[in-house]
């Protein structure tokens, strides 16, 4: 990819970002003002499983495809394996799982909150796996308008359907919410099964040495997409078993601010994801730039959300979620230690080294547990955050030390923007207007 590809599809998924942000924050508002604190802690539980359990069940599988896909292995092997090591394999652990719940823990909190709706999770666990496993091998193949695209309809659809199914039924709102979800799940599954057709040959086959091939490479990743899961999400079941789901609702709206900021990170890897998979030539210099790039922005945004913050919770989403203003301050150092994280997991699976970030992450999400355990009762929701944050930036250091070890590229270089760097950045951005 030239400076000035990557420049255009850097500013392509800037601009998708931007635009989901103003979706999905006109959904957050919707939702908080609609649902109130007690019900909207509840949809964020419920929408949070999915991403849990099929972490799980086949977390290491989309790493493993999204590496696969960038040499360029058969689409149609790929798919396979999504819908039968993914979809198929999710689906039975997640039916296992909800009628062990039903039958043995009905005294637990989770249960009492979720009641019938856990039934939802069979339909929302696989379709939330199809989608993320087709985002992977559009983005890693270098389909960036068709990913773009994707996430932006994700962002749109739930937005349109609840706001329709809430005029017609004003009485079910926590149901309206659940719908539009999951029709917006099942929308861009179709979708984008249809465009990667439209790519790729797509004709459903077996071939044990890629089947193999597959799940070594799963099973080295698989730790690290769980650990990772439990570090961003697991915060959200001890805030519901110890404080209830009121205060998840306090929880979610300071998780659904800091994590607007996440557009910087996703806006850089979304481009480069093939590359940084493929490590071909340049990126010696190519990863530190963007690591440089993202750091500078990413530390102007977070100072800003934390003097803007309680003005933004309190004016979107209603007086009654101010108490979620000290954990979006809490959250904020993880979220710099996540810009950080998420090139350079990219970098290091590249280069081979799944085990490596998965102990990392296991690490990190060891000390997650710990801490939540510890800080949610003394400090409550922003103990949760304080202990995302401490995880986050743990992992982060570990592995920026790992990456300068093997690729031999200073640390200063890996921080901030140099004054070298504004001259190349002055001639791609000219390159574009010419």
């Amino acid at each position: 990819m030239s400076r000035g590809n990557y420049l255009r599809h850097l500013l392509l998924s800037m601009g998708t970002r931007l635009a989901m942000i103003a979706l999905r924050l006109a959904r957050n508002v919707l939702l908080a003002r609609i649902l109130g604190p007690s019900e909207r802690g509840l949809f964020a539980l419920l929408s949070t499983l999915p991403d849990l359990i099929s972490a799980a069940t086949s977390g290491g599988l989309n790493t493993a495809v999204g590496y696969q896909a960038a040499q360029q292995r058969s689409m149609g092997l790929l798919l396979s394996q999504v819908l039968i090591y993914g979809c198929l394999l999710a689906g039975v652990l997640t039916l296992i799982c909800v009628a062990l719940m039903r039958e043995f823990g009905t005294e637990l909190e989770v249960t009492l909150q979720l009641g019938l709706l856990a039934w939802l999770l069979l339909l929302a666990v696989p379709l939330t796996v199809l989608k993320s496993g087709l985002l992977t091998l559009h983005n890693a193949t270098g389909g960036v308008g068709a990913f773009n695209a994707l996430r932006l309809t994700e962002s749109l659809v739930p937005l349109l359907l609840f706001v329709g199914m809430f005029w017609m039924w004003q009485h079910a709102a926590l149901e309206a919410a659940l719908i539009s979800w999951l029709l917006g799940l099942g929308l861009v599954a179709l979708l984008g099964l249809v465009w990667l057709g439209r790519q790729h040959d797509i004709t459903l086959c077996w071939n044990r040495g890629g089947q193999r091939e597959l799940l070594a490479y799963s099973a080295r990743s698989h730790p690290d997409v769980l650990f990772q899961q439990v570090i961003l999400r697991s915060d959200y079941l001890f805030i519901s078993a110890f404080l209830g789901s009121a205060a998840l609702g306090h929880y979610a709206m300071a998780s659904a601010a800091a994590e607007l900021l996440l557009i910087i990170p996703e806006a850089v890897t979304t481009p480069l994801m093939k590359r940084l998979l493929q490590q071909d030539a340049g990126m010696d210099k190519l990863t530190p730039l963007a690591l440089r790039l993202t750091a500078t922005v990413m530390l102007g945004a977070c100072l800003s959300m934390a003097l803007v913050g309680e003005w933004l919770i309190v004016t979107l989403f209603g007086a009654a979620y101010q108490p979620a203003y000290p954990a979006l301050l809490a959250l904020l150092p993880g979220l710099f230690g996540l810009c950080y994280a998420s090139i350079l997991r990219l970098d290091l699976l590249g280069k081979n080294r799944p085990g490596a970030v998965s102990l990392m992450m296991g690490v990190g999400a060891a000390a997650n547990l710990i801490l939540n355990v510890v800080l949610i009762p003394r400090f409550g929701i922003a103990g949760a955050a304080l202990a995302s944050s401490i995880a986050y930036l743990g992992v982060t250091v570990a592995m920026l030390v790992l990456y300068c070890r093997l690729s031999g590229v200073p640390l200063l270089r890996t921080l901030f923007v140099l004054p070298s760097d504004l001259l190349p950045l002055r001639q791609m951005l000219q390159r574009r207007t010419v």
